[in-house]
């Protein structure tokens, strides 16, 4: 038996109550559904502009204060202890945590009026990434209505499932997400079938270096020649049963065991996992950390012509101290650990991939981006941390044709709600498909409609 990984299978559900509310504005305005989606489908036949997106995905909300929204008039106890810096657009100002980030704005798209509005990490990670809040579940709660919508990333493979390479269209890199011993749902391709399910892979490792999974592994001393010969003895015995179960589940397994054979066979499918083919000076520029050597490997997988990379920047969306793995929730002690371990992780990793990928003539096909699920709260804590913030906060976009050297939105003078052009992840879904030329329209066959509005800054 081949070892995928984890496969969870759930159906997608109906539509929330938000995008009930976008499709009567739609209608109000003289744009029936109809109308709507022919709009979609016209979008889809222009040439589009990205190949692939690279998700940073910062697990565990970063601070949009020490980062990309600083608030230097305000309070102390709201302002914190950092100070903006110039960048390298003339009227943009960032945290000077982040420098070498602040050297490349002129690549940037900075988003600062993300909302939504769920405070808890698992509900609002599974906003972020299907831009529904449909089945997200607090820790230790009770679900809300409807079943959970696939993952940005699924959403790609399966509208993209034309496009086809030795490796799976969605691969993410790390450990699966989760907090409080319940996993993040919306990882997974859920209603689109599990063929778009993500192929995870473990990542860096300082021991192993990033290990080759199991999915991978030929079985014993059997080489690719004898791997396509037991693959058609298998079909043949295989067809009596095909004939007489033509269900869903049969179909399901087949497409997994067509995609682990493609993985055995494809030559330079392993190859992109070899992080020591790069040079030293390059892995040093990334930084040697796990993050760092991760986005290292998620520009080989572009490379290698993955069309969704998406890097975890941990497991737990809690840090150490709180028994996680380096998660971004600082409740406390937020300004020396921001100072001191993650912004410059962050800043040396992010900027050196976006110099790779220009270099390399990839930065213009490939959308990057990083964000967490949520900011954090105007108001210091009495502990020096801040608290889960979702109703303002800010992320960030590179290359795939975006404009650079600009800033989306404001939030209020505390960095609490946005004051200007509000946009909802959903929002941030309907860009990646507009910008990649993908057809909405299939979405609707099976549940999984995405109604956002492409953000008009990204999308040109």
């Amino acid at each position: 038996m081949l070892h995928l990984g984890q496969i969870d299978e759930r159906n997608c559900q109906a539509l929330s109550r938000r995008e009930m509310l976008q499709m009567g504005s739609c209608s109000a305005l003289g744009l029936s559904m109809p109308h709507l989606l022919s709009r979609a489908a016209q979008a889809t036949g222009q040439e589009s502009r990205v190949k692939s997106v690279l998700l940073l995905w910062l697990w565990g909300g970063p601070s949009h204060h020490e980062t990309w929204d600083p608030k230097p008039n305000a309070p102390l106890k709201i302002r914190g202890c950092y100070q903006p810096i110039s960048t390298a657009v003339p009227g943009i100002q960032i945290s000077e945590l982040l420098p070498m980030s602040a050297a490349r704005t002129d690549q940037l798209t900075i988003i600062r009026s993300m909302a939504h509005e769920m405070k808890d990490h698992n509900q609002a990670g599974t906003v972020s990434l299907t831009g529904s809040k449909n089945g997200s579940r607090a820790s230790g709660g009770v679900p809300e209505p409807g079943r959970v919508r696939p993952s940005m990333g699924s959403v790609v493979s399966y509208l993209s499932q034309d496009l086809r390479t030795d490796w799976p269209a969605f691969t993410a890199i790390g450990r699966r997400c989760s907090v409080s011993n319940a996993d993040l749902r919306g990882q997974t391709a859920e209603a689109l079938g599990a063929i778009h399910d993500p192929f995870r892979l473990d990542g860096f490792d300082f021991d192993k270096g990033v290990p080759v999974p199991a999915s991978m592994q030929p079985l014993g001393e059997i080489g690719s020649v004898r791997l396509d010969d037991r693959k058609r003895l298998m079909s043949a015995l295989d067809d009596w049963q095909r004939s007489a179960e033509q269900s869903g589940v049969v179909d399901r397994y087949d497409d997994l065991r067509s995609r682990a054979f493609s993985l055995l066979t494809a030559a330079g499918a392993k190859q992109a996992l070899n992080i020591d083919e790069e040079s030293d000076e390059l892995r040093d520029r990334y930084g040697r950390t796990v993050f760092g050597q991760n986005c290292l490997l998620g520009r080989r997988l572009i490379e290698a012509g993955v069309q969704f990379v998406q890097v975890n920047w941990s497991g737990n969306a809690e840090d150490e101290q709180q028994g996680g793995d380096g998660g971004w929730d600082l409740h406390y002690r937020l300004f020396e650990r921001m100072q001191d371990r993650y912004c410059p992780v962050f800043d040396r990793a992010f900027t050196s991939l976006l110099d790779d990928l220009k270099q390399r003539g990839l930065l213009d096909s490939t959308l990057v981006l990083a964000m967490g699920e949520f900011g954090r709260s105007p108001a210091i804590s009495q502990i020096g941390g801040r608290e889960h913030w979702p109703f303002g906060y800010s992320l960030v976009a590179a290359g795939g044709g975006t404009p650079g050297g600009t800033v989306v939105g404001a939030t209020t003078t505390d960095g609490g709600y946005p004051a200007s052009r509000p946009n909802h992840p959903v929002d941030l879904l309907a860009t990646v498909l507009e910008l990649m030329g993908l057809d909405r329209l299939p979405l609707f066959e099976r549940d999984a409609a995405v109604l956002g509005s492409p953000i008009p800054e990204l999308v040109g």
